[in-house]
């Protein structure tokens, strides 16, 4: 049997000038095939609902209507690959008979009412022996119940890096009359790994889908290794259950992603341990100092090679030798000879600065900066905050302070740990332009940002708080130390870095205004000019702004000494590098009578 369709052609069409209407079908033309088409009523199915197969007959490129020749055969199939899955219809109509003369058929293929278990995708096919038909194959879903599948938008992996953000996705294959909630619940211990997770997520009546606000995987700041985090779900609709009652989520660790030097201290100096001691210091440094010492003059090349063969020679250094006569410490003040309280306006409307309660030289040599909950006078918090090199000095000299100038073509480098649950209190190393706002938020160059955990915070704002340039940092252990380093390049170039990785370059296109070239710095009555340094341990935005949860101090409360237990920073060694860049007018003169290493 042929299966062909013919074209209906109006009788007599040859009678004229031929034979009359009795010979038509001696001349009848050959019956023409073309196209079909199947179509299905959905794509998905659940238990005791019915696929509809429509199978048509397409009409001729003219418009005009088509109709079978003959009866013909359509042959029906449902596989997962090579897989025969017919079984979930009952009954399963492999074959079906198309009659002649029809335009269109529909076949039914219910679902079984009872006994499936979970969805089966398949490929459902159609096929009818010389014919051409569109859309002869579907992909369709049947399933027990229409489920609910939680994915992670655009992220078929499941990957988010920590401190990323993530939307989670609740789908289901028919959209019902009522709302549905589905239940989120973190793995038991992994509460605390989310920001902004929400309890729950509703698909509204009448809809398929809906994603949940951005949330963030919190960055802890130490170095655990990629984890598994497990999200766990539940629906309120019995019959509407989840496809999956968890959701594994890998967390890469930002830590494990650092670059390898970032945990190297020796990829800027060998002996990072050993302190300098100048000709003048030198025989004290070495009773005090039972370790190495490095013996250090002006003009030494710097000892890492490459720093070295990029121009940088010494210059100067603060190393906190706790030595006499070069020792820092003023007995009668009890406070830091070459640094000058820094009292922000905006940093002291919860706390107050008090360098002489909250800061200490310590027998090791280490300037230790911390902040409490006892020496904060009228305020609630004491903290210490310390500058130097400020052109109109400080401590009551213009000189103190100023042991070296701050310009284009230095090199500064700080070895610091950060000790301590240092919540609610920001250790914050920075230089800035003298002609700063009263916030000081412009003009400034963050070396050492550390908002949380092992993160530091880079930047070089310029003029406006918009215009700026800022880089976080996952290093290792930020309560070890580490070698933290900005470099003025030149007027147009800065660099900072972390050990023997340099985080971020900026140039002066890179911002709107460029406030850290030498002719940028305002100078004082006697032409004195540079930027200045800022130590210290500030509050954060959120303490300042009343943002902080309840019970948040308890910890800080408890502590019995804060040097040694609170949030602090222990800073080793402060050192000056210049290159040939680097100048110093002859009226400008350096306080070098002080010597500090």
């Amino acid at each position: 049997m042929k299966n062909i369709l013919y074209r209906m052609l109006p009788i007599c069409l040859f009678t004229i000038g031929l034979t009359g209407c009795e010979d038509e079908t001696k001349y009848r033309p050959l019956p023409e095939a073309v196209p079909l088409t199947m179509s299905i009523n959905e794509k998905a199915f659940v238990m005791g609902e019915n696929l509809k197969v429509n199978i048509n007959v397409d009409a001729d490129a003219d418009g005009n209507e088509m109709v079978a020749n003959e009866d013909f055969d359509i042959y029906f199939t449902a596989k997962v690959g090579t897989e025969d899955v017919s079984d979930v219809f009952e009954p399963f109509s492999g074959i079906v008979t198309f009659p002649k003369g029809e335009k269109q058929i529909q076949v039914d293929f219910p679902v079984k009412k009872s006994g499936l278990t979970g969805s089966t995708a398949m490929e459902f096919v159609a096929f009818a022996r010389g014919y051409k038909m569109a859309n002869s194959s579907q992909a369709i879903k049947v399933s027990d119940y229409y489920r609910i599948t939680m994915s992670l938008e655009n992220n078929v992996d499941n990957v988010v890096t920590e401190g990323d953000k993530f939307v989670l996705v609740a789908k289901i294959d028919k959209a019902k009359a009522i709302p549905i909630d589905v239940t989120i619940t973190p793995k038991e211990g992994e509460e605390g790994r989310y920001e902004n997770l929400p309890s729950s997520i509703t698909i509204p009546a009448g809809r398929t889908s809906v994603k949940s606000a951005a949330i963030t995987i919190k960055a802890d700041g130490e170095k655990t290794g990629d984890l598994n985090l497990i999200l766990n779900f539940e629906s309120s609709s019995s019959v509407n259950p989840m496809i999956s009652p968890t959701l594994s989520i890998v967390m890469t660790d930002l830590e494990s992603l650092a670059d390898p030097d970032l945990y190297d201290m020796t990829k800027v100096y060998l002996l990072p341990e050993s302190p300098f001691a100048s000709s003048q210091n030198r025989d004290l440094v070495h009773s005090w100092f039972t370790g190495r010492v490095t013996d250090i003059e002006e003009n030494s090349v710097h000892s890492n090679e490459v720093l070295a063969a990029e121009g940088w020679r010494f210059h100067y250094a603060v190393e906190f030798h706790k030595i006499e006569p070069a020792n820092y410490w003023d007995a009668t003040s009890n406070m830091l000879k070459c640094f000058a309280s820094s009292n922000e306006a905006a940093v002291q409307k919860v706390a107050t600065v008090n360098n002489k309660e909250c800061s200490n030289l310590n027998n090791n040599g280490e300037l230790v900066m911390w902040a409490d909950a006892v020496h904060g006078g009228s305020k609630a918090y004491g903290f210490s905050a310390m500058q130097c090199c400020k052109v109109n000095g400080g401590q009551g000299s213009p000189f103190l302070g100023n042991f070296t100038r701050i310009y284009p073509g230095m090199r500064i480098e700080f070895k610091v740990r950060l000790r301590g649950v240092r919540t609610g209190f920001v250790p914050t190393i920075e230089i800035k332009n003298p002609d700063v706002m009263s916030n000081g938020a412009i003009k400034a160059i963050k070396i050492l940002q550390n908002k949380a955990g092992s993160f530091i915070t880079q930047s070089v704002t310029g003029d406006k708080v918009a215009d700026a340039v800022s880089k976080v940092t996952a290093i290792p252990q930020a309560n070890e130390y580490n070698i933290y380093w900005v470099e003025l390049v030149d007027d147009e170039h800065i660099q900072l870095g972390i050990n023997g990785v340099a985080t971020m370059t900026v140039s002066k296109n890179d911002l709107g205004s460029w406030p850290f070239e030498k002719a940028a710095m305002p100078s004082n009555k006697l032409g004195c000019r540079g930027l200045f340094l800022v130590m210290r341990m500030s509050p954060s935005d959120d303490l300042e702004a009343g943002n902080m949860e309840p019970g948040w101090d308890s910890d800080l409360k408890s502590v019995s000494d804060p040097e040694t237990e609170g949030p602090r920073m222990e800073i080793d060694w402060i050192r000056f590098y210049v290159n040939d860049a680097y100048k110093v007018e002859s009226n400008e003169t350096n306080n070098r009578n002080t010597i500090f290493y």
